[in-house]
This record gives C-alpha cells, sequence and structure tokens, in this order.
C-alpha cells in the first residue's frame, strides 16, 4: 500500500478559497481540506480521519503555531520568561455611577431574551432544540455519479477556463479526476439496472458528515452489497488474498472497500434494529479482464460487465419481506448520518 507517513500536501488559494490538497506517496487523490470552512472532503472514507489531521495542523499553522510534518511529532511551545512582579499601584477612586434611561431597542427579540437563564447549560440547550431537524430524503431518487459529478460541477466553477484548457491538453486535474469517475459509476449504474426483479439498487449514498459517499448499494435475495467503481482505462490489475496491485502498485482499494461495507453495516443494523451483514465489491469499469491470483475473502473484484452474472451467483439468504424492508430503511438519508 502507499505510505500514509508520507503525504502531498499542496495549498491552494485563489477566488477566495483557501485549501490544502493531499495526495499519498505514489500521487493517489486523498482528498482535501478547506481551511475557511474548516472542512473535510475525503476521496474514500478511510481517509477522513487523516485530512482532520491535516486541518488541525494547518489550522494550527494560520493561527501563529508552528505545524509539525507529518510523521514527526510537532515541536515544543518556546519557555516563555518568569512574569516580571508587578508594580504596587494605589487603587484608583472609582468614578461615580452613571445611570441612563434604559431604551427599548426594536432590533431585539423580547421574547427570546426573556427565556434566557443565567444557567449557560440550559441555554445550550434551547439553542441545540431550536435547530432545524434535517428533512429525510429518498435516496432512490439518486442518479449514478451524482455526488462525483456534483463536485465535478463545484470544481469546475472556481476555474471553468483553466479545466477547459487542461481538458483540451490532455493534463490531468482535479475536474478530470471527478469527471471520468462520474462517468465510470454511470457505467456501473446501468449494469446494475439489469439486475431484474427482487432488487433494489441506490447510487451515490452519502454516508457521514464530511461528503463521503458509497458509489453503489445493492439490495436483494443474497443480502446488501456495496460496490466501489474504480476507473483505469488502460490498467493492470493484479489481485491477490491481500493485495490489490494497478500496474504495479500497491493500492488501498482492498482496505477501503472493506471499511466501506463494514460502516454500511454498522448503519444498518442500527436502522433495522438487528444485525445486517454487507458484501464489500470493486468493480472496474472499462477493463475486460483482471488477474486474479487469488480472491480476498472480503472483498470481491469484478470488471464491469461480469458484476451482473457474479451477484446473480450469490446464494439467496433474505427473504423478499427482509430485502423491502432493509431498502426502505436505506433509501431514507438519515440512516446513513453518523453522529
Amino acid at each position: 500500500m502507499s505510505d500514509m507517513s508520507q503525504l502531498i500536501e499542496q495549498r491552494w488559494k485563489r477566488f477566495g478559497n483557501d485549501r490544502v490538497y493531499v495526495r499519498d506517496s505514489d500521487g493517489n487523490e486523498i482528498g482535501h481540506v478547506d481551511l475557511k470552512k474548516r472542512t473535510v472532503a475525503a476521496a474514500e472514507a478511510c481517509y477522513e480521519a487523516t485530512l482532520e489531521d491535516c486541518l488541525r495542523r494547518w489550522a494550527s499553522a494560520d493561527a501563529g503555531t508552528s505545524a509539525a510534518p507529518i510523521g514527526l511529532p510537532p515541536p515544543p511551545p518556546p519557555e516563555a520568561p518568569p512574569p516580571a512582579s508587578p508594580p504596587v499601584l494605589a487603587a484608583p477612586t472609582p468614578p461615580p455611577p452613571i445611570i441612563e434611561e434604559a431604551v427599548a431597542d426594536p432590533s431585539v427579540d423580547v421574547g427570546a431574551a426573556a427565556t434566557s437563564t443565567a444557567d449557560p447549560t440550559v441555554d445550550a440547550e434551547l439553542t441545540a432544540v431550536s435547530e432545524p431537524v434535517p428533512e429525510p430524503r429518498d435516496l432512490a431518487s439518486n442518479e449514478a455519479g451524482a455526488a462525483a459529478r456534483a463536485e465535478r460541477d463545484r470544481i469546475n466553477s472556481e476555474a471553468p477556463v483553466r479545466n477547459l484548457l487542461a481538458r483540451l491538453c490532455g493534463v490531468k486535474t482535479d475536474e478530470r479526476a471527478w469527471r471520468i469517475g462520474a462517468k465510470g459509476e454511470e457505467k456501473v449504474g446501468r449494469q446494475l439496472a439489469k439486475l431484474g426483479a427482487g432488487w433494489h439498487v441506490l447510487h451515490a449514498v452519502p454516508v457521514g458528515k464530511n461528503g463521503s459517499d458509497i458509489d453503489h448499494v445493492v439490495i436483494g435475495p443474497p443480502g446488501v452489497v456495496t460496490i466501489n467503481t474504480k476507473c483505469h482505462p488502460r490498467g493492470d490489475v493484479w489481485v491477490a488474498r491481500r493485495a490489490l496491485l494497478v500496474n504495479g502498485r500497491k493500492t488501498d482499494y482492498l482496505r477501503n472497500s472493506q471499511f466501506e461495507a463494514t460502516r454500511a453495516a454498522e448503519l444498518l443494523s442500527a436502522a433495522c434494529g438487528r444485525p445486517i451483514e454487507v458484501r464489500a465489491a470493486i468493480v472496474f469499469v472499462d477493463l475486460e479482464d483482471i488477474k486474479i491470483k487469488q480472491m480476498p475473502p472480503d472483498v470481491h473484484v469484478a470488471t464491469r460487465r461480469r458484476v451482473v452474472e457474479w451477484l446473480h451467483s450469490l446464494p439467496a439468504t433474505t427473504t423478499p419481506d427482509d430485502v423491502d424492508e432493509i431498502f426502505s430503511r436505506a433509501r431514507n438519508s438519515t440512516t446513513w448520518k453518523t453522529p
């Protein structure tokens, strides 16, 4: 796998934005942090902790403290000189009190002010209660590649001319990566539409609070399968029990996909009130074949044209009623929001 202790961090400040883009030692995208909004956007869900650490370090640097390089402990703060003994001053004579007539401020909500208490914990509880609860969304209406397409559009809106020139010149950019990723998810989505009756498929399922999503969630007679799509049009993929290499380089694809399935199982189990098992799968979009020395025990690896055949070959372990129940929970966006 890539050396996660040696990350490449590049700060980008243009058009009112202030971000740090992060890649691993092999050049694979990890995601980026927004120093203004104090948010992270991870390419894979398992990278969120890495990006949160990156955000803390860069925020500390901007605040005037030294940010330590990745993999090294932060330097100890300089010792402060002992405070000098303050001179003894005579207490000043307090000025006479100024009495002002209270004037009502029309901009102040008197009713809201009356509910305030001297206890800050009570005020905090009142504030929390007043915050609107997000409306649940039906994820069944999501189109394949929707999340990747939205991120591509956002990036492109910040520098449309530059991205157009890069596209014409064949330069690899973040806009290109998200655009190709969205097209790949669309292709896999069209294949999954061939599963037939008794199957349900959700696309671009948002998970957590940091912009991560699951490309496809398949629910059918074999249970639940999370699918992570990968686009390597001219890639040479080699799979072993505990490793997946693309063009001879190790990747984190197996680990990330297993993490994705584990988190999906936890969230669906909580929503259904009983254990829900979830399989993990990686689907390569444009490859005709992949070299499999040994299939990993926890993650199935397939090409786009073979994924439906594999899903149909799995043993049926879930009744139609249970399939419908799981789907009804999975299509609710609040199921996937972590606390």
